[in-house]
């Protein structure tokens, strides 16, 4: 049992590391500037989001659904909007980082 405990502990810790070199090497040798690449990251979820959104609120059967559901997908929406939030601002940090810039406030 310790045996297996050990082995998924080590699956674990790989690939946690084998994630994080390969956000660093990806920042590293991105084609793009990072405010580049931040910016077309934030057009796409910002888009996915505006359509999310629209598909929302512009459905024309609402009486076909429950007040249940349009409550917990808008949470959905908005928890997938604060994500996108954190991610943008974990990128900017590592960038900022590996250009040896000093950490912004975090808001």
């Amino acid at each position: 049992m310790e045996h297996q405990d050990k082995y998924y502990k080590g699956l674990f810790f790989g690939a946690l590391l084998g994630a994080a070199a390969g956000t660093i090497m990806g920042l590293i040798f991105a084609p793009h500037k990072g405010t580049e690449t931040q910016q077309i990251i934030s057009g796409k979820i910002k888009h996915a989001l505006d359509k999310a959104t629209d598909l929302y609120e512009g459905n024309e059967h609402d009486g076909a659904y429950s007040n249940d559901a349009k409550t917990r997908s808008q949470e959905i929406i908005d928890t997938a909007r604060d994500e996108a939030k954190k991610i943008l601002n974990e990128a900017n940090s590592i960038i900022r980082e590996i250009k040896g810039y000093p950490k912004a406030k975090e808001n």
